[in-house]
């Protein structure tokens, strides 16, 4: 039984192009075709979207295809999330009980976007037949993104926050924070953050580890030499920002970085 999945469809490649170079139709076979001849394109432009056009239908047959054209296109790319590719235009088809071809990419656009865009490969059998394909894909970028479950106020630290996960594609939403735990102990609200929306790298910000006004433990550093003393935060600072410390004997005024909570070091 073959099972297909119905993906959205976009656009097909420009007239000019699908008349050069058009993708095999039917089964694949090893021969070269005449398409292998056409000059390179320089680079290969996004489609306009025709949301009008018929389903494009991907069989059990066709998904090792994608899959491998997927982990091409991740390779070069290097998204921050999982790479999946919608087809616009119908994908070759592969004669039945064939092995994969080596799949050569030969042109696509410089970064992933959210548009309809053209990727050009090269299909590569074991004995050196090849055949060119021109197909358009819709991309997403898939990864787990924080949510809050509640009104979410400057000033509170993300490990207080009721916080969901959910998928989302990265090239809609840009500028989401994904669900790294690591991140948690080391961020805070910047600015209020409604219920049931991403968390966007806009709304966080590095949380202060010393703040002004805040006695601080001074650790001063010199060649094998450690001394540690107390002084007072002039303003506050994250991990890493260099800050104003006040000696509390002198009253005079030095910098020093940010180590951990209510600490910071001074090199002498």
């Amino acid at each position: 039984m073959v099972i297909w999945s119905y993906l959205l469809i976009g656009a097909s490649a420009p007239a000019s192009v699908e008349s050069v170079l058009a993708p095999v139709d039917g089964p694949y076979t090893a021969a070269a075709t005449a398409v292998d001849t056409a000059p390179a394109a320089a680079t290969l432009a996004p489609v306009a979207d025709e949301s009008e056009r018929p389903l494009v239908r991907v069989g059990a047959d066709e998904l090792d295809l994608l899959a491998a054209l997927e982990q091409v296109l991740a390779d070069k790319f290097q998204p921050t999330g999982r790479l999946r590719l919608i087809p616009v235009s119908t994908m070759p088809r592969l004669a039945e009980g064939a092995d994969l071809p080596a799949i050569e990419l030969v042109d696509a656009p410089s970064r992933l976007h959210a548009g309809t865009m053209l990727v050009r490969f090269r299909l590569r059998e074991a004995d050196e037949s090849s055949s060119l394909h021109v197909l358009s894909f819709r991309a997403e970028v898939l990864a787990d993104v924080w949510f809050t479950q509640r009104r979410a106020a400057a000033g509170e630290q993300l490990a207080d926050l009721d916080l969901l996960t959910r998928e989302v594609d990265l090239l809609r939403e840009p500028k989401a924070v994904p669900a790294d735990p690591a991140l948690v102990g080391r961020y805070e609200v910047a600015r209020a953050v409604a219920e049931a929306r991403p968390i966007t790298w806009n709304d966080i910000a590095p949380r202060a580890l010393v703040r002004k006004g805040q006695m601080v433990e001074v650790l001063a550093v010199q060649g094998n030499l450690r001394i540690t003393m107390k002084g007072q935060a002039v303003r506050s600072g994250a991990l890493g920002e260099i800050v104003t410390i006040r000696n509390l004997e002198s009253k005079r005024d030095f910098s020093a970085e940010v180590i951990d909570e209510n600490k910071v070091r001074v090199r002498f």
